[in-house]
């Protein structure tokens, strides 16, 4: 399945559309018990006029509306929409209760820090000035995406005012304070839970995230699904999960699915059965597994040592101790490329059998995960290809290398070191007692 990202981008984004609730389905009414065939809403604007993709125009409502919304403040969250091709389609949606109606955005490139910034921006524009609004849109539309590193930049009011749009540098890792969602993340979810997850994620559970809040919702989830790199999660994946989905819950295979509480709610345990639930309001998290003791004890103590240290989390700090533990897992996997003379391979008992006897069992668990076997077809298709990759992962993986290296170098010196102190020592003793004991003074 390989990335879900979508490479030939040529627009910043889609589709935006203004959506009115269904009357009936406002918050304060009963969740739709009875109505799934009612829309959760109508689009009562949009832009451009003629687009005509059937599948995202009637599936926008349910996520602009995914249940009854108990914020009386500006609520501002993105969702995903999985293509037929199995790529990700994100929407970017924002509600104001004061407008009675929810704006939405619809894009292939995941920059979420753009796009929520950008949505206040077009709501105050939108208030002020319809023509400029629709103006703005438009060049926004047809001016195409920036190079990766640099950015565009739209005028409005008169060009007093300016929008730019920066697209992230590739494989770029999330930073704090920057990155919102990993903020988010990082302030309402502890460090024991976000192991949890860690944990959860590579046992490739079913899993839940639930909260009141849709922001924090599609925040917390989006933040936890990103420390997976460089592996990529290959199942189900619903940051915000409509009232009118909820039957996704009881799949039987794994999923990492956001769902609001209220949705929540209205599921029994029996209909969830084994699932992980991580509660983003109260910090708790239920799981019928202990996939943190299954992990390698070694990584789980670096992991809590460097989440649980007093100095401030700023920067890539947070998401490089997430990678640091998958460059010790899994960042020797080219020890196990076999080289032949019009491809190369993987040799899974190779890998096996060059890690560190400590992480074995663990990994023999790892290679059977659809998230790890997806991560060695798209190493050997880049390899394969002739192509040469330096993202953070293979970056580290050097750095941790060449340290491990340094550190065993050290201790045979150190060996080394010790042995020669020892027989110099032993020398000295049998020559001070040689001398005693041809000293004339004992004659």
């Amino acid at each position: 399945m390989g990335s879900r990202i979508k490479n030939d981008v040529k627009k910043l984004f889609e589709f935006w559309c203004e959506i009115k609730p269904t009357p009936g389905l406002e918050r304060g009414t009963s969740p739709r018990n009875g109505a799934a065939a009612t829309p959760a809403g109508v689009i009562v604007e949009s832009f451009p006029e003629g687009f005509r993709d059937k599948e995202v125009l009637t599936g926008i409502p349910s996520f602009a509306f995914p249940c009854d919304l108990e914020s009386d403040s500006v609520q501002s969250y993105s969702f995903v929409h999985t293509t037929g091709d199995s790529k990700w389609r994100f929407g970017f949606c924002r509600h104001d209760p004061k407008a009675k109606t929810a704006m939405v955005l619809i894009t292939y490139l995941p920059w979420h820090d753009t796009f929520l910034k950008l949505l206040p921006v077009l709501a105050e524009l939108k208030r002020t000035d319809a023509n400029g609004f629709r103006t703005f849109l438009s060049e926004a539309y047809n001016r195409g995406v920036p190079d990766s590193g640099g950015s565009l930049t739209v005028f409005y009011n008169s060009g007093r005012s300016h929008f730019m749009f920066e697209r992230p540098l590739q494989f770029q890792l999330p930073s704090m304070p920057e990155n919102h969602n990993l903020s988010l993340y990082y302030n309402f979810v502890d460090p024991k839970e976000m192991i949890a997850v860690f944990a959860a994620m590579l046992a490739e559970r079913r899993i839940i995230f639930t909260s009141r809040h849709l922001d924090r919702l599609s925040s917390c989830i989006q933040a936890a699904n990103a420390f997976l790199f460089p592996m990529v999660w290959q199942h189900i994946f619903i940051p915000v999960l409509p009232w009118e989905f909820k039957d996704y819950l009881g799949a039987p295979m794994p999923y990492l699915i956001g769902v609001p509480k209220p949705v929540l709610e209205t599921v029994s345990e029996d209909e969830l059965g084994e699932v992980v639930i991580l509660n983003c309001d109260t910090k708790t998290f239920e799981s019928p597994f202990d996939d943190v003791h299954d992990m390698p004890a070694e990584i789980v103590s670096q992991l809590k040592k460097h989440l649980n240290h007093t100095q401030d989390h700023i920067g890539d700090r947070i998401s490089k101790i997430f990678l640091n533990a998958l460059v010790q897992l899994i960042g020797g996997y080219r020890d196990a490329v076999e080289y032949h003379e019009t491809s190369k391979t993987f040799n899974h008992d190779k890998f096996i059998e060059s890690r560190p006897a400590h992480l074995r069992p663990f990994l023999a668990k790892m290679m059977e995960l659809q998230i790890f076997a997806q991560f060695i077809d798209d190493r050997l298709k880049m390899l394969n290809s002739g192509l040469g990759f330096s993202d953070e992962f293979e970056l580290e993986t050097v750095r941790y290398a060449e340290k491990m290296r340094k550190r065993g170098r050290n201790f045979l010196k150190n060996v080394k070191d010790k042995y020669y102190l020892g027989k110099r020592s032993v020398s000295q003793v049998f020559a001070k007692n040689l001398y005693t004991i041809q000293s004339p003074v004992h004659q």
